[in-house]
């Protein structure tokens, strides 16, 4: 049976993946990348564990998703904001002479979207849009079942929507970064608070203990999540009043929140939108492939890919 690898390169991992042409996975591997924020670091040790994979099954091709700007077309990375190095590297041909297979590159969000789309929350959809909210924030739209690519490198980078004529950015206001960033300094000002009873021992990371202090009455925690809930449905107004896709998406760390995520963004939402949208705006859903959302969808990616070219 033919089989495909799948690669994620992000800034803090890299996970691989083998599939059948069931997308079947029947191996995966993964490792942090710490503190060496340095790209030949990376490829050293993605060549190490690539063998491993490649070794026990037939693999007709590679697919990748990056965490960065990438040229979809000619493989080159344009930069990548988390670690030094990959400027002007071409990835995809490193990978086709490292392993002799055809290699598929895309960014990311761009590889998420078509997993989501395929097999996960968006598969009964003709268009979808795949947002998600973890230390950064990211986009990407797939329009019966193929990525959407603009006229030229870059498309629906919806964390750099500007959301007013100052700059800010809805990654600075809806990333978990930000939403952490918030919650730490009601930390400091509200000591006896709900929030600080669950977080007091883990206050670096006050976002995982977030809906337990909600379902607590810390009626200040959830204050700063509504506030971050109404910028993140102000930003997704523009997407739907652009191209009002079928269903949006949502990933990333911030959608272990669940439910509540969902109704708090469908009570807000109607409030940015135009009548007409408004009664024919998109359905929202979690996305459903956690973690592997990336690796996945690049073993499509690369499934799909090959069978376009052949």
């Amino acid at each position: 049976m033919d089989h495909y690898l799948g690669i994620e390169i992000g800034g803090t991992k890299i996970q691989m993946v083998s599939s059948d042409q069931d997308l079947n996975i029947v191996h995966h591997s993964h490792f942090l990348v710490g503190e060496i924020k340095d790209a030949h670091f990376i490829q050293q040790e993605i060549e190490k564990r690539i063998g491993e994979h490649l070794s026990r099954y037939p693999t007709q091709s590679i697919g990748v998703g990056f965490g960065g700007p990438i040229h979809a077309e000619t493989g080159q990375i344009l930069t990548s904001f988390q670690v030094h190095g990959w400027e002007g590297f071409n990835l995809k041909n490193w990978l086709t002479e490292k392993t002799g297979l055809p290699t598929f590159v895309d960014n990311d969000a761009n590889i998420a979207a078509l997993a989501e789309s395929t097999v996960g929350s968006g598969r009964p959809y003709k268009t979808a849009f795949y947002i998600t909210l973890g230390s950064g924030v990211g986009g990407g739209f797939v329009l019966e079942n193929e990525i959407y690519h603009g006229g030229k490198v870059g498309e629906f980078e919806i964390g750099h929507l500007r959301m007013d004529k100052n700059g800010t950015t809805l990654e600075a206001c809806c990333s978990g970064w930000a939403l952490n960033k918030k919650l730490k300094q009601y930390l400091e000002s509200h000591p006896k608070s709900a929030l600080a009873k669950y977080a007091h021992e883990d206050s670096a990371n006050a976002s995982k203990y977030l809906m337990k202090a909600i379902q607590n009455g810390d009626t200040g925690a959830d204050r700063i999540f509504q506030e971050m809930i109404a910028n993140l449905a102000h930003g997704l107004s523009h997407l739907i009043h652009l191209v009002n896709p079928e269903v949006i998406c949502i990933g990333g760390g911030l959608s272990l929140i669940g439910s509540y995520l969902i109704e708090s963004i469908h009570n807000v939402l109607p409030n940015y939108l135009m009548e007409l949208i408004k009664q024919n705006a998109p359905d929202i859903k979690l996305a459903e492939l956690g973690a592997l959302v990336v690796p996945i969808g690049a073993v499509l990616h690369a499934k799909n890919e090959l069978q376009k070219n052949n």
